[in-house]
C-alpha cells in the first residue's frame, strides 16, 4: 500500500508491511480462485440464492459491480499473483479477470457489520461475454469501504513510512501493469502536446510512477511530486525535478498550471471516502483548462463519475484493458 496520506502531519513511523498472511487464508484464496475458474459456486450457495458476503472489517474491497446495457453484474476478486509470486504486501491488486465475474445481481444489502450481494450465477460463456462487454466507460464499482474497526474506514497511518530501495520496490509492485499502460496510453497524447508538459503527483510516494512516466519524453516532461512523508519526499527527490513535503490538501503547484495530474491516493485504505471527496476539488483546480487528471491505484478508487463531474471534470475513461485483465483507470479533462 502507498504511504501517501492526506491528513495532518505526524511523526513518521518505521515501514511495516503488515503481518504475514495466514497460511490457511492463502490456501483458501487459491482454492476460491480455482473454483471461480471452474464455475463452481458451491461455497456461495444459500437456500435463498447465491450470495457474496464479506464483513466490512475483513475484505469487502474484493466485491465489485458493473453494468452493461440494462444488466448489473457482480464480481469477486481473489488474492493477487503479485502477492503469491512476488511477496507484495496486502491481498488484492487492481486487476480483474473474466473469472472474477460471477453472475447477474439480484440484490445488494449492507448492515452495520457486513455487505452482501445476491447473484444468479452465469456459465462460463455468459461470464466471458459480460467481461468482454466492459467498455472504457464502464465503471467498476467497489461499493463497500473497508473498515479499520466498525464505523471507521481504514486509512494509512498518519505521517507515512521510512523507506529504503528494497522497501520502495515492494511499494511499486502493485502498479507494474498500471505504469506500463500509462506509458502506452499517453504516448500519442504527449506527441500531440505543444511545448513542455507539467506532470504533478500530489502523493508521489517513492517517485517511481512519475519518473517512469517522464522517461517517455524526458526533454519535455517537467515533474513535480509531493508527499506528506518527509522520508518519501527526500527519497523521491533523486527521481523528480521538484518534490515538496506537504499535505495534498494544499497542492504544491499553482492553480491552472498542470497539464497532467496522477492521483494514486484517493483510494481505499489510503484516505477515507470523505477525505477523498474533500481533497478532489483543490486538485482539479490545479489543472489548466483542458488539463488531464488520472485516478488509479492497486486499491479501489474511492470516487466515481458523479464525484468527478461535480468537481468540473469531464470523464473520458473509467477502465483500462490490458492483456487478459481490466482495472480501474479514470481519465478526466478539466473544462474551460
Amino acid at each position: 500500500m502507498n504511504s501517501d496520506v492526506a491528513t495532518t502531519t505526524a511523526p513518521e513511523q518505521r515501514w511495516d508491511p503488515g503481518d504475514p498472511l495466514d497460511t490457511a487464508f492463502v490456501e483458501d484464496e487459491i482454492s476460491m480462485c480455482e473454483e471461480l475458474r471452474r464455475g463452481d459456486f458451491t461455497r456461495w450457495r444459500r437456500p435463498g440464492g447465491h450470495e457474496l458476503r464479506e464483513r466490512l472489517t475483513d475484505c469487502p474491497e474484493r466485491l465489485f459491480l458493473f453494468r452493461t446495457g440494462d444488466r448489473w453484474y457482480a464480481g469477486c476478486k481473489t488474492i493477487s499473483d503479485y502477492v503469491l509470486d512476488q511477496g507484495m504486501p496486502g491481498v488484492f491488486c487492481s486487476r480483474v479477470y473474466w473469472y472474477n465475474v460471477v453472475g447477474e445481481v439480484t440484490s445488494v444489502r449492507t448492515s452495520d457489520a457486513d455487505a452482501r450481494i445476491v447473484f444468479e450465477p452465469l456459465d462460463e460463456a455468459g461470464r466471458r461475454a459480460a467481461f468482454e462487454a466492459i467498455t472504457p466507460l464502464t465503471e467498476l464499482v467497489h461499493p463497500f469501504a473497508k473498515q479499520r474497526d466498525p464505523g471507521r474506514e481504514k486509512t494509512s497511518r498518519p505521517g507515512g513510512w521510512l523507506v529504503t530501495e528494497e522497501r520502495a520496490a515492494f511499494l511499486g509492485l502493485g502498479e507494474v501493469h498500471i505504469r506500463s499502460y500509462t506509458r502506452e496510453r499517453f504516448g500519442p497524447w504527449l506527441a500531440a502536446a505543444e511545448g513542455d508538459v507539467l506532470a504533478y503527483d500530489p502523493a508521489c510516494s517513492t517517485g517511481q510512477f512519475l519518473s517512469e512516466f517522464a522517461a517517455v519524453d524526458p526533454a519535455r516532461i517537467r515533474t513535480v511530486g509531493q508527499d506528506l512523508s518527509r522520508q518519501m519526499a527526500d527519497f523521491a527527490a533523486s527521481r523528480l525535478e521538484k518534490v515538496v513535503c506537504g499535505d495534498a490538501a494544499t497542492p504544491a503547484v499553482e492553480p491552472g498550471t498542470v497539464d497532467i495530474l496522477f492521483s494514486r491516493f484517493l483510494n481505499s485504505e489510503v484516505v477515507s471516502t470523505a477525505q477523498a471527496r474533500s481533497i478532489l476539488p483543490g486538485l482539479a483546480d490545479t489543472l489548466r483548462p483542458g488539463g488531464t487528471m488520472v485516478l488509479l491505484g492497486h486499491s479501489p478508487v474511492l470516487l466515481d463519475t458523479v464525484d468527478l463531474e461535480s468537481a468540473g471534470l469531464r470523464v473520458r475513461q473509467t477502465v483500462a484493458r490490458q492483456d487478459d485483465f481490466l482495472f480501474q483507470y479514470y481519465v478526466c479533462e478539466r473544462g474551460a
